[in-house]
């Protein structure tokens, strides 16, 4: 999400769409065909990849060339959030799903010097495949041609229209990275979590708060971003004896305005 708008400075609503599908497609893909969830992997990222793509062409592509294109995609793609979320309903109505795999569910306890800590095996799967996208990321951002062609266009898109860079290629493909990615979260939240058509709102607006609070189209700010929203959301549960209630969410968009206040009176919002 914080490559799409570093690159076209748009909000792209239909993302938290994007994540939950992912999710479904694990979730079929495990309880229709028995795929591993870590394997469905090698599906999701292309298909994702696809349904950015296309998602480029139908809306951002027909209003390129017009006045005010990142208000006109940010309308059209708060409209395809509604008519995503309601064919998720309508297809696979509103009950809670999740992935249900033993392996997944093994605890593994570990010691250090401050205490003992209990996670599961789906967590410490999900922390690797996160840090290998984000590693991912950068390292395409940084090191290779089309990257760097991003990064300038998300600097001065006007001077690197003129320096040559293809700016409907460099959306197209930015969309299809950005849905990819979102769909490696959905992943990791089918291993974890129960979902089902009403969270993507959720996740939708903490994405986008801590992007604020990272900087758009700051990749390494949007890391330390998440990581604090996390802290606090776990630690808000642990003491309210270990349930993610109200409070967790509460605490963690509390924490999200506290940040952008922060930064508004040091004068580094943008």
């Amino acid at each position: 999400m914080t490559l799409i708008m570093g690159v076209m400075r748009v909000m792209n609503f239909t993302h938290g769409c994007l994540l939950l599908l992912g999710s479904y497609i694990t979730y079929f893909l495990f309880t229709d065909f028995g795929v591993d969830p870590i394997l469905s992997l090698l599906v999701v990222i292309p298909v994702l990849f696809g349904v950015g793509v296309l998602f480029y062409y139908i809306v951002v592509h027909p209003v390129l060339t017009r006045p005010f294109l990142e208000d006109n995609t940010m309308l059209l793609s708060f409209g395809g959030f509604l008519v995503v979320y309601n064919l998720f309903t309508a297809f696979w109505t509103d009950n809670l799903r999740g992935v249900n795999s033993s392996y997944l569910n093994t605890q593994i306890t570990a010691t250090t010097p401050w205490g003992s800590f209990v996670l599961s095996q789906a967590a410490i799967i999900g922390i690797v495949i996160c840090f290998a996208a984000v590693v991912f990321l950068m390292l395409f951002l940084h090191y290779t041609s089309l990257g760097r062609a991003m990064r300038a266009a998300s600097q001065d898109l006007n001077t690197a229209r003129l320096m040559g860079v293809k700016v409907r290629r460099i959306y197209a493909i930015s969309l299809g990275i950005s849905s990819s990615l979102a769909g490696v979260a959905g992943v990791v939240v089918a291993m974890q979590f129960l979902f089902s058509p009403d969270y993507g709102f959720p996740y939708l607006l903490k994405a986008f708060g801590v992007i604020l609070m990272g900087g758009m189209g700051s990749v390494t700010g949007t890391v330390w971003g998440g990581l604090s929203l996390g802290v606090a959301e776990s630690m808000t549960t642990y003491v309210n004896g270990g349930e993610y209630g109200i409070w967790a969410s509460g605490v963690a968009f509390a924490v999200i305005l506290i940040a952008l206040a922060v930064k508004a009176f040091r004068g580094t919002a943008r």
